[in-house]
């Protein structure tokens, strides 16, 4: 059992980002989805999610989280702590510093927060401060102080972090002086990433790292058109991150992280052909992240397990990154908005998602050895906080694609990820 240490922090006032998270959420709905950016598992942006953790839905901030409309004034959820059910990491993104549904934020809701966390999760994400812009602003300055905070936090609660992430094209995550650097690419990047590993190493607290996220689009080719990194060094720039993650702390496992993963298809199967690649030439990996941002009816549990298995046969540890299932499906072919929506969470509902979350961990369980279970976390702690609500929806309406509700009320899906981690059937 871990002790729960609460901290009041003191904070200005809470800030809510107006960057645009990115979006490796979204996904076609319906059974044959095309290999358009439209029906991929992210097609509302290629951005990751990572991206955006909860705290970027600036028209659905904490203040108005006591409008969302869930019908349901509580959930009949008794589970105890969830992180007790499994054997590897069980984690959460987290939003910190003075980001709005902030971790650390003194105030009523920041302590039921943290009291949610501790509870039910062994393990956090930062969703943005640990990312480069916010680490490495300048070519010779490094900022630590929030990143700092929370992995104090964790280590006074007995948790870990999942470092996220060191190397990552998105636009507004690649700090200005990056975009026009005209030096030694290799040098700079290789001291970037040893300056970040080399500060977290040695405490135990952030034993793993999503060193390079999103390098491929969808048909399986590099990144390249919107990707200063593989403009500057082409593909040898995976190589170089994870070398001097390796140099720099030894112990910590390293992934490759990206999304559209969990349907199968050419990106996954060029994440395996790099990873393998890695392996044969002595290249340190340790894992393939699968961000998992996937919808209510897409892709199919058979096609997720599936995609698990072939990741897991490369021998390298499989961890679900940024699961979230949001109720509506924006490429079903139901979705209308404003004409057809789903504009509150109803009991019914709310059981199908618990269905589905089941199905994607028990798909996990059943793909992945044991051994290689590197830990599942879900993205985002309560729903108003999601990025999915800015980046899927605009922010034109409520979804609720997390565990707990606006209330940080443990959902129906909380207790569907317990009964997969405890080998129970998925029911609605």
């Amino acid at each position: 059992m871990k002790l729960l240490i609460l901290h009041a922090v003191s904070l200005s006032t809470i800030l809510v980002l107006a960057a645009c998270g990115g979006g490796s959420g979204g996904g076609s709905g319906g059974s044959q989805p095309s290999s358009s950016a439209a029906s991929s598992e992210s097609s509302s942006s290629e951005s990751s999610s990572s991206e955006s953790s909860s705290s970027e839905s600036s028209s659905s901030s904490e203040s108005s989280s006591s409008e969302s409309s869930s019908s349901v004034s509580s959930w009949a959820v008794t589970e105890a702590h969830l992180y007790d059910n499994a054997s590897f990491p069980i984690g959460v993104a987290v939003s910190a510093g003075n980001e709005s549904y902030s971790i650390v934020e003194d105030s009523e809701a920041g302590e039921k927060r943290r009291q949610v966390v501790v509870q039910h999760f062994s393990n956090m994400t930062a969703g943005n401060i640990m990312k480069m812009s916010y680490l490495h602003p300048e070519e010779d300055s490094y900022t630590y102080g929030d990143a700092d905070e929370l992995v104090q936090f964790a280590a006074d609660n007995g948790m870990t972090i999942h470092g996220h992430a060191l190397v990552w094209h998105s636009d507004y995550q690649v700090p200005a002086w990056m975009k026009n650097y005209s030096g030694d690419w290799e040098a700079m990047l290789r001291e970037h990433v040893t300056n970040i590993v080399s500060h977290f190493a040695g405490s135990g607290v952030v034993p793993s790292w999503d060193v390079v996220n999103e390098a491929f689009v969808d048909d399986g080719s590099y990144r390249s058109a919107d990707s200063v990194f593989h403009q500057n060094m082409g593909e040898s720039y995976l190589e170089v991150a994870f070398q001097a993650a390796r140099d720099a702390d030894p112990a910590a496992e390293l992934y490759y992280n990206d999304y559209s993963l969990a349907q199968g298809g050419a990106k996954l199967d060029a994440v395996i052909a790099m990873a393998e690649d890695f392996i044969d030439r002595d290249v340190p990996i340790d894992g393939i992240g699968f961000q998992g941002h996937i919808q209510i009816d897409w892709p199919s549990a058979t096609n997720i397990e599936q995609s698990f298995a072939q990741a897991a046969a490369t021998g390298l540890k499989v961890r679900l990154t940024e699961l979230d299932v949001p109720i509506n499906n924006p490429y079903g072919g139901s979705y209308d908005y404003p004409n057809n929506y789903h504009a509150e969470l109803t009991l019914e509902l709310a059981n199908q998602q618990k269905q589905r979350y089941c199905q994607v961990v028990e798909a996990y369980m059943n793909a992945v050895p044991e051994a290689q279970r590197g830990g599942i976390s879900v993205w985002g702690v309560e729903d108003p906080s999601s990025w999915l609500i800015g980046q899927l929806f605009d922010n034109n309406h409520d979804d609720w694609p997390l565990l707990f509700d606006e209330h940080l009320s443990a959902k129906p899906a909380l207790q569907g990820v317990a009964d997969a981690l405890n080998g129970q059937p998925c029911e609605p």
